[in-house]
């Protein structure tokens, strides 16, 4: 399971380092960015599949120009589906620990994941303990929240069940 992350961190080094560019911040934003863009694109395309062209048709019928359908039709159609691309494209970036171990190139750009494995390596600290604390805090609160916020939801559409069900079944 880790082959893969291995080879496309060889690669990119050896990419970065043939093209003469020096390893270090940019070049671990260039991979991050590169690796999470197509689950952003799946997500998003999903979205603007589903919400179809007529929304966008029926703003310009009624007035609008193409940039206000999207600023004011559009955009907060595809709110959701951003979010969670952004969410997950987070998520996934900072889990990822191989391919910025290869990238990184002095300690100034080392990324959380790689200042956790090098901090547990050598002896864990209460600091370290403290900051896993909060990421499971974090994402804790993070998941009540969307229950909340789908609640309220279910609440204003009038729809009957557990919001907490839903969650649970992706019922989005």
């Amino acid at each position: 399971l880790a082959t893969p992350e291995v080879v496309l961190g060889a690669a990119l080094l050896a990419l970065f380092l043939q093209a003469g560019t020096n390893t270090g911040f940019a070049t671990i934003v260039i991979a991050h960015v590169m690796f999470t863009i197509s689950y952003v694109v799946i997500i998003v395309r999903g979205r603007l599949f589903a919400v179809g062209r007529e929304y966008e048709e029926a703003a310009m019928d009624l007035g609008a120009s193409q940039w206000q359908a999207m600023r004011m039709v559009l955009l907060p159609m595809l709110t959701p589906a951003i979010w969670a691309s952004l969410m997950i494209a987070f998520a996934i970036s900072i889990d990822d620990f191989v391919i910025t171990a290869f990238l990184m190139g002095d300690q100034s750009s080392a990324t959380i994941p790689v200042k956790l494995y090098s901090a547990a390596r050598a002896a864990p600290s209460p600091a370290l303990n403290a900051l896993a604390s909060i990421l499971l805090f974090a994402s804790m609160l993070a998941i009540a929240i969307a229950i909340l916020v789908m609640r309220r939801s279910r609440k204003k559409e009038g729809a009957e069940g557990s919001a907490v069900e839903d969650f649970a079944r992706l019922d989005l």
